[in-house]
């Protein structure tokens, strides 16, 4: 099987009903979308850590914007040739949840401190942002209207956009398994019981769209992986997810997925709300 850069290549845009107005269903809040996709994203950002891991790839810069990058550039391409308001709605959706993030009061153990690995939530927000925009200038100068992206950033987005996506073409070319390839290592999902109130019901939709054996199934069938791995979901205490190497496992907490539906009631009130303030924290000396 060709990798999943190698089969969204080619792929044609949808033109947008206008360049500089955002498809009203662009912006539409959706909870049940913002859930599946930012589950989706989560996952495809730990992928990015199970993949530098697991195949040694070289990092220069924080790994942990390395893995949103990946996780970005891999969402991005899994839609094929889809190209509309709904696709990018999606995109949306996923920096929104780091707005969110960096707009909501947190106890001092879920900081983000400027000293961590992790950038702080108005970056992420930003960079994904900036990615979104880079993926098609032309067609979305509406993107930085709504997120605030500032003109100093966003002439530059393509470029970053571009070097993704050359990253990720280099990690399949070095990495990538090979037409006719015999059968290798393979991604095991694993979900564990949850008592959580919501939880249950949240379990059965994600079971049901089959999104999380997609992405454990494409990343089998793209790389050439060391080993068998583990992709689990589980209770953990915390909305949280991770990749272990020594345990040779991803994990997705179903607190996270209670946190994303959470956060998605505040959807509406933010998308009607001003474009955000720049983060001062974010600004160059």
């Amino acid at each position: 099987m060709q990798g999943l850069l190698c089969l969204t290549l080619l792929a044609t845009p949808v033109p947008l009903m206008s360049s500089d107005e955002p498809p009203p269903a662009a912006l539409r809040s959706d909870t049940a979308r913002f859930v599946a996709v930012n589950v989706e994203f989560t996952l495809l950002h730990e992928m990015g850590h199970l993949l530098i891991a697991e195949l040694g790839l070289p990092v220069l810069g924080r790994e942990e914007d390395a893995a949103d990058q990946l996780g970005f550039i891999s969402l991005f391409l899994s839609s094929g040739r889809q190209r509309d308001a709904g696709f990018y709605a999606k995109l949306l959706d996923v920096a929104d949840y780091w707005r969110l993030e960096w707009q909501r009061p947190k106890p001092a153990s879920e900081e983000v401190y400027v000293w961590g690995s992790h950038g702080l939530d108005a970056q992420r927000f930003y960079n994904l942002a900036c990615l979104i925009y880079g993926s098609d200038p032309d067609r979305l100068e509406w993107v930085p209207k709504v997120t605030g992206l500032p003109v100093e950033r966003a002439l530059y987005c393509d470029q970053e956009y571009a070097q993704v996506r050359k990253a990720l073409a280099w990690v399949e070319l070095q990495h990538g398994r090979r037409p006719g390839e015999a059968d290798g290592h393979v991604i095991r999902v694993v979900y564990e019981p949850t008592s959580l109130r919501s939880g249950q019901y949240l379990l059965e939709q994600l079971r049901r769209s089959g999104e999380v054996e997609a992405i454990a199934r494409r990343a089998s069938e793209t790389y050439r992986l060391p080993r068998d791995l583990v992709l689990r979901l589980a209770n953990c205490g915390a909305p949280d997810a991770w990749y272990s190497r020594t345990g040779a496992e991803l994990v997705l907490c179903y607190e996270r997925l209670e946190h994303f539906q959470t956060l998605a009631a505040q959807l509406p009130d933010l998308r009607q709300a001003k474009a955000p303030a720049r983060c001062a924290l974010c600004a160059s000396p």
